[in-house]
């Protein structure tokens, strides 16, 4: 099953009859719901609906990782008229960025597993990212702390994105990280190698969803997830003011309330404030 990036890519190298190109599109609304392809501009092939789907079914799309021969490298362009390399690694091991015309595509087969990881290390640590859209590498990106990316897992349009803390390499580290339905806080994530992107305003938006949904909130002052306060029966609760007294309010969502909560002065019992209000006093001297 091919990526809809891969059909992105396939459809902007190939020119198609007007038939077969609506044939396509129908295929896209039915499998993606969508998504935004268009006529090639610059096709270097031909290609019909049938190819389309052999190429869907069976055959190698861009950014498949493959081995050729002893070699192996990443598909760039895979049109009905022949396969090209985005980048190789010669004998000796070393990686080429470079693209090289396969003269034999039937000798292509899916990398193993263990050599996949090899590759993506290899263009990883030469700090390159592989776009399929553009079948092209970029430099890598790197976000600032607490900036919002997104990383893609291998051979999928699911994409995973969180608040970015830091990395070691091998791994990010998020203060929240949402993947499909799974959110994780303050957690270090497998990067397998794979580079990170820039978050959308969709992205963030299901981030936020998503921790609000598990009763955090994010406090920008101090770049921290806080737990939302558990409020009371009729979100009654107390605190102490400024004179140390312990006073009811009712918790309407006001920022003040929260600010109590982030200060650990909010109280949802009244025998508990009781016994606060008599600790702050002595501590104070006031009792």
């Amino acid at each position: 099953m091919k990526t809809l990036n891969q059909i992105y890519r396939y459809t902007s190298d190939c020119r198609f009859p007007d038939e077969d190109w609506h044939k396509v599109l129908l295929y896209c609304r039915k499998q993606f719901k969508g998504g935004k392809i268009h006529k090639a501009l610059y096709p270097k092939a031909d290609s019909t609906y049938r190819q389309f789907r052999k190429w869907i079914e069976s055959g190698l799309g861009a950014g498949d990782y493959v081995s050729y021969g002893n070699t192996m490298g990443i598909v760039g362009s895979s049109t009905p008229s022949g396969i090209t390399l985005a980048a190789y690694c010669d004998y000796e091991g070393n990686l080429i960025i470079n693209e090289m015309e396969v003269l034999e595509p039937q000798r292509l087969q899916p990398l193993e597993e263990p050599r996949v990881t090899e590759l993506k290390r290899l263009i990883f640590e030469k700090g390159l990212d592989f776009s399929v859209r553009t079948s092209k590498f970029d430099k890598i990106y790197t976000p600032q702390k607490y900036f919002y990316a997104t990383i893609q897992k291998p051979n999928s349009d699911e994409i995973g994105v969180g608040m970015y803390l830091e990395s070691d390499n091998s791994k990010y580290h998020f203060l929240a990280y949402l993947y499909e339905d799974e959110l994780q806080m303050d957690s270090w994530i497998d990067s397998n190698y794979t580079p990170l992107k820039p978050a959308s305003e969709t992205d963030i938006k299901r981030l936020h969803s998503a921790t609000s949904k598990a009763g955090w909130s994010y406090n920008e002052r101090g770049h921290k997830f806080i737990k939302i306060p558990q409020k009371g029966k009729d979100n009654v609760y107390w605190y102490l003011n400024d004179r140390f007294e312990l006073v009811m309010d009712r918790d309407n969502g006001a920022k003040k309330h929260l600010e109590r909560w982030e200060a650990g002065n909010y109280i949802l019992d009244y025998t508990e404030g009781l016994l606060f209000m008599k600790d702050v006093k002595a501590m104070r001297g006031k009792a």
